[in-house]
């Protein structure tokens, strides 16, 4: 019987992971082996929840109808991730394999970074002189940072150099962070005279930064990296560094699993070697060596830059058609007809699958949403060979809503579709190698996210639109209480908030230079911007809280509340939203707002048109510090 295995793995790794995959598949490609890979975009810097999201991913298999998994453990940007996947591997009694870090109950294949970083660090001792180096490392509890951290202080003392404390530091494999890092190094009274790092993009960034300074490298100072991505030997300069051959790991990891899932596993542990390789960015390669590589890279790049401008125009196309609405039966119809006309991925098959419960949450925006994935899954669109169609319901068991063993093996890639750690899905690809490769899942992924995240919101704000309209007291432009609701709900607000001895916070938004936007583009954009504005008010607004249309282009958000800095964090989300909006609308003119507001005092026999007034007084205040501003500049 065919054979499949799951692959887990974070699609940041990219060329890692596609180099894995080759050897992966020279073994199972002979053996007819379906490959699935679960690929999370999770990253160290993002939110938690939004991590979690990604890492959703991990659980939507059924592990027991897994032959055997294969687990990229120091790759997944994650302490719990990999131990979490261990222990569903070990519970469902499946074979694994462990590449990198040691999991209970797999076996695992090592990489020696240990090895690679020594004799580079040595040869920056022996041959460069380095006395006084800065070590740029990834997260703090990352194993592969710390062995890469450990090995140049071994090095180091052998050569009698102290790697001093204070020019350590820590980067989360941020790139600006890395950047930022150089910058202020180099500006000491006794700079560092080389900066070992802990991978390629930080040396990358470090270069990038020193030449912001004035810098040169490897004349200035010296800069090595980890890892030999390509970018590391296209790079002025290329950057010295220390190779792990993936290709081979990923062919060892696959040899492993299969003995184990054979019972015929002779070791439980296999380490390979990492490899020192010598560049510009240390001095020992002349520039004219590294022209061959750069030739090539150039050659490709301007059809690279082709293929994004048309990929960019392929987003837009998509957003367009798919999630112009705020109706679900329309969102499905769009969904198949958009994937008919158009062929997003060269792949032979291609899914978008719905969790029942996002499914729920998108006809009705007030069903909640959840963490977790449901037993039950709706496959909105499938596509195979040269058929599109929606399959509708199946067994999350299954992954893939009709899926049969080819006579072929198949690598398939799933990723999650969600909102921070709210699910909608996953969707699927076949032998989508080329598009991890140069990141195009990446950002498909990360639109369709985003994209959903808006659908939903935007559901929930035509269902609060369309109950708001019914009532009298709504003005009809912005969805809003008009002065008549006001009256009616904000003076009842505040009056049974006082009863009760709770403060309100008043907060008064008023839309800058309407005057301008009216007289130069017209009423039409006017009434444009009005809803622009109440949109990003509503929809950041805190529950429980009244909207209000005071005026023209002047809006009030009145609720309960006794904490100041969650009214600076609403005003900040306020102008986030529109400021996100308005990116997306590409508008002919500016369009921003100007928040004030003030605390009630149950106490106080003040009104709410008093306290209105004191919020507009604040407002304008805070407008015309603006206006002096931008008039200094």
């Amino acid at each position: 019987m065919k054979k499949k295995i799951g692959v887990f793995a974070n699609g940041w790794n990219n060329l890692s992971i596609v180099q894995a995959l080759k050897g992966i598949r020279s073994v199972t490609d002979e053996l007819n082996i379906d490959i699935f890979l679960f690929l999370s975009f999770a990253v160290y810097g993002r939110s938690k929840m939004r991590n979690q999201g990604d890492d959703s991913i991990f659980d939507l298999p059924d592990y027991s109808d897994l032959d055997g998994a294969i687990v990229f453990s120091n790759m997944l940007n994650s302490e719990h991730a990999p131990i979490h996947i261990a222990q569903k591997i070990v519970e469902n009694n499946i074979p694994g394999v462990s590449v990198g870090i040691p999991l209970e109950g797999l076996s695992v294949v090592g990489i020696d970074n240990f090895k690679g970083m020594y004799e580079m660090v040595d040869h920056l001792v022996k041959e460069h002189h380095i006395k006084n180096p800065a070590f740029f490392a990834g997260a703090k509890t990352h194993p592969d940072s710390n062995e890469r951290l450990d090995a140049t202080r071994q090095a180091l003392e052998s050569n009698g150099i102290e790697l001093k404390p204070e020019n350590i530091c820590y980067t989360n494999w941020e790139y600006l962070t890395s950047m930022e890092y150089a910058m202020e190094f180099c500006k000491r009274p006794n700079p560092p005279d080389s900066f070992i790092c802990a991978n390629d993009y930080n040396a990358i960034a470090a270069c990038i930064g020193l030449s912001k300074m004035g810098y040169s490298v490897p004349k200035d100072f010296i800069v090595t990296g980890f890892d030999k991505i390509p970018f590391a030997e296209t790079f002025y300069p290329s950057i010295t560094t220390v190779y792990q051959d993936y290709e081979k790991i990923g062919y060892i990891a696959a040899w492993q699993l299969m003995e184990k899932i054979n019972e015929s596993s002779s070791s439980d542990k296999v380490i390979v070697s990492s490899k020192f390789v010598r560049n510009e960015s240390c001095g020992c390669k002349k520039e004219e060596d590294a022209e061959f590589i750069r030739h090539d890279f150039c050659i490709s790049a301007y059809k690279r830059e082709m293929e994004s401008l048309i990929s960019q125009g392929n987003d837009t196309k998509m957003t367009t058609a798919i999630f112009s609405n705020s109706s679900y039966d329309k969102l499905e119809e769009n969904f198949l007809t958009f994937y008919k006309e158009n062929k997003t991925f060269p792949g032979n098959e291609f899914y978008i699958c719905l969790d029942s419960t996002a499914k729920k949450s998108l006809i009705s925006s007030s069903s909640p949403m959840q963490s977790f994935y449901s037993d039950d899954m709706y496959c909105l669109v499938a596509k195979k060979d040269t058929k599109t169609w929606c399959p509708g319901k199946f067994n999350r068991k299954d992954l893939i809503p009709g899926y049969k063993k080819s006579d072929k093996p198949v690598v398939y890639t799933l990723c999650s579709i969600h909102y921070d750690d709210s699910l909608f899905g996953y969707f699927v690809i076949s032998d989508a190698i080329e598009q991890i490769k140069d990141t195009t899942l990446n950002h498909y992924s990360g639109m369709m996210n985003y994209n959903f995240e808006q659908y939903r919101k935007n559901c929930k704000l035509e269902e609060m639109n369309r109950t708001l309209l019914n009532i009298s007291n709504t003005d009809q432009l912005t969805g809003l209480n008009n002065r008549f609701g006001m009256e009616q709900n904000g003076v009842t607000l505040l009056t049974d908030a006082h009863k009760q001895n709770k403060p309100c916070a008043v907060v008064f938004i008023d839309i800058n230079r309407m005057k301008h936007i009216n007289d130069n583009f017209g009423h039409l954009q006017g009434d444009l911007a009005i809803r622009t504005v109440s949109s990003a008010m509503l929809s950041t607004m805190p529950e429980n809280w009244l909207g209000i249309r005071y005026g023209g282009d002047e809006f009030i958000a009145l609720g309960i509340c006794d904490d100041s800095k969650f009214v600076e964090e609403y005003i900040a989300k306020i102008k986030d939203n529109l400021e996100k909006q308005v990116s997306s609308m590409h508008l002919a003119y500016p369009l921003t707002a100007s928040c004030g507001y003030i605390m009630t005092d149950p106490a106080s026999s003040a009104t709410l048109e008093d306290y209105i007034s004191k919020a507009d007084s604040i407002m304008y205040e805070i407008k015309q510090e603006m206006h002096r501003q931008e008039a200094a500049r």
